[in-house]
């Protein structure tokens, strides 16, 4: 009698054309306007170096050309003051040093390279006036170390291995699979609603059967979870193989990670549908507005969202259901290590355990006089 409510509570939802829109066809949708809208967001970070012109009719100070080489930021063109001039007003190249009367770089404009340009022959100067001026004050020091010396720098940043570029957009899509895996509150929802005999025909029918309630509920939410469960590795799968955005190669722990989100989702939905009272519209609408409000919070409409969250209420990241999901897959994509990871799937598990608690404990002591 159980498997035959779950195969039947499966069968229902994927009949039901609103439950496939919502809980499968929508998460694709907006996946499809989020790669439309955010693939070439990304597609000029990367540095290109500086273009710039060497006029010959000047001899460079020494040292200038060697070092700008080393610094792997520009790209140096040598011709005469007046081809230079020509690519300056054609836009080819950032700008042109010549060294008439002291060392000066021609430019158009403002701009980053320009400002990259400055900053480096500034500190060029700056360290080439302060060695000639250490070296005529006491020529002997060149018989020591100080010219290597001069060329040290220390560092003071620590560099952490990530497995995968840093992709900001990726937080959004993590946001979609956090708001798919809710979605099974809805099926949780109205799961709670077939086995409350004052809420419809079908739920009076299912009291009095010869299965065990508790059964029957087990039964209902197992199929909402499978259900939720093959909706979102579908949209994993549309995602990466066809979206091709990277999720990295830990796919059994997003999964995981999705089932433990479709848990939880189902479970808050129960909860919810088991403590209130209303008809089933204004529930399903109300328990979709709470979800939307998660996922909002986790960073799905509003990016910024997420961090103004953690900055100035830190604890909603630790009791939001869809924060965990997207704070879990954020860390499977950019730590080499487990410890936030395994972290957000036992919050996460840990909320979806207490939902079901106080949903078995509300549907226990209900009675009724008569069905």
């Amino acid at each position: 009698m159980s498997f035959h409510i779950f195969k039947y509570s499966f069968k229902s939802m994927i009949k039901d054309n609103m439950a496939l829109f919502w809980m499968l066809f929508f998460p694709i949708i907006l996946a499809t306007f989020f790669n439309l809208a955010f693939q070439n967001l990304t597609a000029g970070e990367g540095f290109e170096r500086v273009n710039i012109a060497v006029a010959t009719e000047n001899k460079m100070p020494v040292g200038l050309e060697d070092a700008m080489e080393d610094s792997d930021l520009f790209q140096i063109s040598y011709m005469t003051e007046d081809q230079a001039e020509k690519q300056l007003t054609e836009n080819k190249i950032t700008g042109y040093l010549t060294n008439r009367d002291g060392l000066e770089m021609v430019i158009l404009d403002s701009g980053m390279n320009q400002s990259i340009s400055k900053v480096f022959l500034d500190n060029y100067l700056q360290v080439s006036t302060t060695v000639h001026g250490i070296i005529e004050e006491d020529p002997r020091i060149l018989q020591t170390d100080f010219l290597e010396s001069i060329n040290l720098r220390q560092g003071y940043l620590q560099e952490t291995p990530v497995s995968n570029s840093m992709n900001p957009v990726v937080i959004y899509f993590y946001a979609l699979m956090a708001m798919t895996c809710l979605f099974s509150a809805i099926a949780g929802c109205y799961s709670t609603a077939l086995i409350q005999a004052n809420q419809s025909p079908v739920a009076a029918r299912i009291n009095i059967a010869p299965t065990h309630k508790l059964r029957a509920f087990v039964s209902m939410t197992a199929a909402t979870i499978l259900f939720q469960m093959s909706s979102a590795m579908i949209l994993i799968a549309y995602i990466t193989q066809i979206l091709k955005v990277d999720f990295g190669d830990r796919i059994i722990h997003i999964a995981a990670l999705c089932l433990v989100g479709c848990f939880t989702g189902s479970m808050f939905g129960t909860l919810f549908g088991a403590v209130t009272k209303f008809k089933s519209d204004i529930k399903d609408m109300l328990i979709s507005n709470i979800v939307v409000i998660m996922c909002f919070l986790s960073g799905l409409m509003v990016l910024q969202m997420k961090y103004i969250v953690q900055q100035h209420a830190p604890i909603i990241s630790y009791i939001n259901p869809a924060s965990l999901i997207t704070d879990g897959l954020y860390a499977l994509y950019y730590y080499d290590t487990f410890e936030r990871y395994f972290l957000n799937i036992t919050l996460l598990a840990a909320w979806g355990l207490v939902y079901c608690a106080l949903s078995i404990l509300i549907l226990r002591r209900q009675k009724y006089a008569s069905i």
